[in-house]
């Protein structure tokens, strides 16, 4: 079991964007793809948290969670202060949350 909570917030609009997704009861093609970069961003070894600079104006912040039977990881980045291993990942959710709004 492999759970993924996403949510954006911030930006210019400050509109919220959300997505839940349970990797089991997705397509094999996407669940993969998911998995795959999970892996790739080595995510269960991120810091918690990516705090953007004080300075920093209508960036996009970022809340992912992964939950499987092993334990739950959060990580909080921002558009600037996100590690660039978790752009992909970043990029895929984004994507999939504005399709699912649709």
């Amino acid at each position: 079991m492999t759970r993924i909570l996403f949510e954006r917030t911030g930006g210019f609009m400050g509109r919220k964007v959300s997505l839940e997704l349970d990797l089991d009861e997705l397509p094999a093609p996407q669940a993969g793809t998911l998995k795959r970069l999970l892996d790739e961003t080595g995510f269960s070894t991120l810091e918690a948290a990516y705090p953007a600079p004080s300075s920093a104006r209508d960036v996009f912040t970022y809340q992912i969670t992964v939950e499987t039977e092993s334990g739950r990881h959060t990580v909080q980045a921002t558009d600037l202060s996100m590690p660039n291993a978790l752009r992909p990942l970043v990029g895929e959710l984004s994507r999939l949350a504005q399709t699912r709004r649709s």
